[in-house]
């Protein structure tokens, strides 16, 4: 396997090496970022301090990607695995943080944080992909957008209605499992004057590579948008989605070998309903000031079935949030040079109501019931200084509160509140000795609130006010440069201390007894390298690597046994690749390869590392697509030499896997017009 790896890597970096210089206005465009919390004023991403991926519509329709993860998959410093088993709800966090117990991204859809906010989870699959018109990546430590964002930030912006003409667009597909799609899009000025509209449905339906893996997934989304010259700018947008997802869950190795598609015990599903309103408005005002509001209305009723060897279990989760935020930017001069000034405040108000029941094999049932009331407010300041034409500084503060009211309803006497309370500074600079070359170093810090079930414990553990919040430094050192007007690239360096990271640990090793803890101190560090190429209109390549180790820093008595100081944090890959080549022979006609590499890691549940590590894998897909006036062909086929592999696994009495789909296609045709 790693040999194929390896010969695929040559071939991509000798294509990059064989293609001459292009004309200049056939070179990579430059790229603009919005780096502030709203969507305003764009810089550009050369004059940023740290790493900022730019993924746009166009890129994630040639990977054929069916969800936001698996477009994710390919770019620097993330991690990612399947411990659900189902296509659609991987796991996914960067720089050595591997969701466990608490994902440390957060993920913005139009200015609204989509994390749950009972366990800061992210339901990619109720972000309607089809309507995306382009995803930021921020790795890292986001001290702007707040709290929760030690890993990083993924900041996605929805499509809007064109101003030309009237535009449609449909699609149907289908492949193997029995996988079906079909989508409709139109987007375009509306008769009254200034005012544009986008529309988009979509309907997927999948029978699941595995015994009760399949699924079905309706999404809508509307957006009313309004333009006054290049004055103001408001959109209004409605998202819903209905799903029913079963999960296949993790096999033993043993059974795994006898047959790859089993699943141990069929049942498991998950049902969310989600509604979403947003509006955003952006207003400029004189002498370079300008003004940006977000508000948001957010609901979400999910229930989630768990059938165990000896055990049942349902979890029915109400959540209702709404909030806004409000930003005031200067983009102007002072003292003769370049300044941006952004002021903010947020405000967020959740409610999630929680009912579990389960039993446990042959007498004992359980029952809680729970509701929680959380005000969520934060200030922020950053400013970005041009000194020189070659050197630009920056710097911010944030202060985030957090409160909970949480009511047992069950037992009063486990009711309690909390606040939480957080200043979080960062700063950087940018060094552009010579165009198109620029270094950067980059420090920031960032906050993860505990969460309520972490510290108010249910059945038998016990609840632990005293937890403090975890928190992040982020050290960076990067550059980023065209090497020619057909490739360039970018290096960072990142360092990153994290105090008190929130573990169950043993309190009582006699009784094997414990609780929610702070430990003193882990760490993560590691190297991301980029290169992306484009030979005039006949090819174009990226090649992502990534190298990162996460370790305790400190010794530790966990539920999986003692851990010592330079023990390896789980489910975090040592290395990764991410490569593509998009090959254009002819006119209208793409032929993509894909490629990720995914290296050695420790099973879940294995702190102590005494165990073998789950299997490395590298795993090659292909598209093809050919346009013909206003319709596209395509043809997908994922896993094309047949591995058998395991993105994710767990060490308990032995080790459990979730299998990954052997190789399969999916077809399908679109019309645009």
């Amino acid at each position: 396997m790693f040999s194929i790896f390896l010969f695929f890597i040559s071939v991509l970096l000798s294509t990059f090496a064989y293609a001459a210089e292009p004309s200049q206005e056939e070179s990579l465009p430059s790229v603009v970022v919005i780096s502030t919390r709203l969507q305003d004023v764009e810089e550009e991403a050369s004059k940023v301090p740290g790493k900022v991926i730019v993924i746009t519509a166009e890129e994630i329709q040639r990977l054929g990607a069916k969800t936001v993860q698996e477009v994710l998959q390919y770019q620097t410093g993330v991690v990612l695995y399947d411990q659900i088993g189902n296509e659609f709800q991987p796991t996914i966090d960067f720089r050595g943080f591997n969701g466990q117990p608490v994902p440390a991204t957060a993920v913005f859809l139009d200015g609204v944080r989509v994390n749950e906010p009972d366990f800061n989870s992210t339901n990619f699959d109720l972000i309607p992909i089809e309507d995306i018109e382009r995803i930021e990546i921020m790795p890292g430590t986001a001290t702007v957008f707040g709290r929760n964002a030690l890993g990083g930030v993924i900041n996605i912006r929805t499509k809007r209605g064109r101003k030309d003409k009237p535009h449609v667009g449909l699609e149907i597909g289908g492949g193997s499992y029995g996988r079906q799609k079909y989508s409709f899009t139109s987007d375009g000025p509306l008769p009254l004057d200034k005012f544009d509209y986008y529309v988009g449905t979509t309907r997927e339906l999948t029978d699941g590579f595995r015994e009760a893996s399949g699924g079905r997934i309706t999404r809508i989304f509307g957006k009313l948008g309004f333009r006054y010259e290049d004055k103001t700018d408001a959109t209004l947008s409605y998202t819903h989605v209905e799903d029913h997802l079963k999960q296949a869950g993790s096999l033993p190795a043993s059974r795994l070998r006898r047959d790859y598609n089993d699943n141990l015990t069929p049942g498991d599903f998950s049902n969310s309903n989600l509604h979403l309103v947003a509006l955003n408005v952006r207003q400029k005002l004189s002498a370079g000031f300008s003004l940006a509001l977000n508000g948001f209305v957010r609901m979400n009723d999910q229930e989630s079935f768990v059938r165990g060897l000896s055990s049942v279990s349902t979890l029915l989760t109400e959540t209702t949030s709404g909030g806004t935020t409000i930003q005031a930017t200067h983009d102007g001069v002072i003292l003769g040079r370049k300044n941006l000034l952004s002021l903010g405040a947020e405000y967020t108000r959740n409610r999630f109501d929680i009912v579990n029941s389960g039993l446990f094999f042959p007498a004992f049932s359980f029952l809680t019931r729970q509701s929680t009331k959380e005000d969520v407010a934060g200030a922020y300041l950053t400013d970005s200084f041009t000194l020189f034409d070659s050197l630009v500084l920056s710097g911010g503060v944030r202060y985030d509160w957090d409160r909970y009211d949480f009511t047992d309803k069950i037992d009063p006497a486990l009711s309690g509140g909390k606040i939480f309370r957080r200043v979080s500074p960062k700063a950087g600079l940018v060094f552009t000795p010579i165009k198109d070359l620029s270094f950067s170093f980059n420090y920031s810090a960032g906050v993860r609130m505990p969460t309520v079930s972490e510290i108010f414990a249910q059945g038998p553990f016990v609840s632990n006010p005293d937890l403090v919040p975890m928190t992040s430094r982020n050290f960076e050192l990067g550059a980023k440069g065209k090497i020619a007007d057909w490739l360039e690239a970018s290096l960072a360096l990142f360092y990153m201390p994290v105090k008190d990271e929130i573990l169950f640990v043993i309190t009582d090793p006699v009784n094997f007894f414990g609780r929610n803890e702070n430990i003193s101190s882990t760490l993560r560090k590691g190297i991301e390298l980029s290169l992306k190429g484009r030979y005039r209109k006949w090819f174009d390549a990226f090649l992502n690597y990534t190298v990162t180790k996460a370790t305790f820093e400190t010794d530790v008595l966990l539920s999986s046994g003692q851990v010592k100081k330079g023990d390896e944090l789980p489910m975090v890959p040592r290395h990764r690749v991410g490569l593509g080549i998009n090959l254009h022979p002819v006119e209208d006609l793409t032929i993509s390869i894909l490629g990720s590499y995914v290296g050695r890691q420790f099973f879940l549940n294995d702190e102590p590392n005494r165990f073998t590590k789950l299997e490395d894998y590298f795993v090659l897909g292909s598209r093809v697509s050919y346009r013909w006036k206003d319709l596209t062909g395509y043809l997908m086929v994922n896993n094309l030499t047949n591995q058998k592999y395991s993105t994710s696994g767990i060490k308990v009495a032995q080790p459990f896997v979730v299998p990954a789909p052997r190789i399969n296609l999916f077809a399908g045709l679109i019309y645009r017009y």
